[in-house]
């Protein structure tokens, strides 16, 4: 019952945003923003990339509102499409990294002097782990992952986005549960 109740309020919010409702647009980037940046912090190299991706993928949001039509569809499906289609066209225009996207404004790298580094390396080699087991999957497992246990979409949304069974979706994402139980 909780995905019907989550569909009409996130169709209702998108509704009044159409109409120039600030405060209904300014909830669903509350509602959005984590799982968002979540799906997208997956898909690029950088957390300011991904922040980047983000604020663009609300921007097409707030100028594409009006090609949603509640009467034919569910605001969530349609948002998720959109955001999939902003990374897809994010790796289209990726250029390579310069030395001005990795240093500080003065030209330095930036370099803390009071990191703990054995933390910092725990955390590099657990988060470099789990990168590696996101690569060694499928393009379509990477995608349910991603918009199952990122994005934590119910596998009803996740049906209608990559027009696959649900049931199917459910199988595939018990498959990869036990792989990454396997992981760990």
């Amino acid at each position: 019952m909780r995905i019907f109740s989550q569909k009409s309020e996130f169709n209702k919010l998108a509704k009044r945003m159409k109409s120039g409702d600030e405060a209904a647009a300014a909830e669903l980037y509350e509602k959005l923003s984590s799982k968002v940046f979540g799906f997208c912090m997956n898909r690029v190299k950088l957390k300011s990339e991904a922040e980047d991706l983000t604020q663009e993928i609300f921007l097409k949001l707030v100028f594409n509102i009006d090609q949603f039509d509640d009467k034919k569809g569910n605001f969530l499906v349609w948002f998720w499409q959109l955001s999939r289609n902003a990374v897809i066209d994010s790796y289209r225009k990726q250029k390579d990294l310069t030395f001005s996207d990795v240093a500080n404004e003065d030209g330095e790298f930036d370099h803390p002097a009071n990191v703990n580094v054995q933390e910092s390396t725990e955390r590099n080699m657990a988060l470099a782990k789990v990168k590696d087991f996101i690569k060694s999957l499928k393009p379509e497992e990477q995608e349910l992952f991603e918009l199952r246990f990122v994005a934590d979409l119910p596998y009803r949304e996740i049906a209608n986005l990559l027009k696959r069974p649900e049931g199917n979706l459910r199988v595939a994402a018990n498959r990869l549960r036990q792989k990454i139980k396997e992981l760990v």
